[in-house]
């Protein structure tokens, strides 16, 4: 016997209902897009071909976008980096020093876990909303890239704005 709209109806719990317990305050996916197109734009701007990902609070896949042609190693990498800057609360970048000093345990990192430059935490309001990571370009071009996207979003640069003014000096 075939189940009408309204039986199926029934079986949906109310928190899988539009608009009902949604997981990251903020983060959608209208947003995501605007970050992916803004990233993408300043990557072509650069002539760069990248992958852009973006992850929700819970370090979640909320949003993929490899360019044409974009390295095939930057699927993993450029997840790995939104994972990491949402699970560390901090740029990628920044975690290469606690790594590299010997301070942490190596069993704090975990095979996800990126130490170096192209993710960042998305931080509205003093809230972490998810993370972006971006790769197939050098620790500069990832880093302009994820800004590019993070400032379309309205999401706080200033830990991507310090470390791309100290990767100009040294340039």
């Amino acid at each position: 016997m075939a189940n009408s709209d309204k039986d199926v109806d029934v079986f949906v719990p109310d928190v899988w209902k539009e608009d009902n317990c949604c997981y990251s305050e903020g983060l959608s996916l209208d947003v995501a897009k605007k970050i992916l197109e803004a990233a993408e734009k300043e990557a072509k701007r650069q002539g760069l071909l990248m992958t852009i990902s973006i992850v929700d609070s819970g370090a979640n896949l909320l949003a993929l976008h490899r360019m044409d042609n974009a390295a095939l190693f930057s699927l993993q990498i450029s997840m790995d980096k939104a994972y990491t800057s949402v699970y560390g609360k901090l740029p990628t970048r920044d975690w290469h020093g606690f790594f590299s000093s010997g301070e942490l345990n190596t069993l704090f990192f975990h095979e996800r876990w990126i130490s170096f430059p192209g993710g960042a935490p998305l931080v509205r309001d003093g809230k972490l909303m998810g993370g972006i990571g971006a790769s197939g370009a050098t620790a500069f071009g990832d880093m302009s890239v994820i800004r590019a996207g993070m400032k379309a979003g309205g999401f706080d640069t200033a830990q991507v704005d310090a470390a791309l003014a100290e990767m100009k000096k040294q340039m």
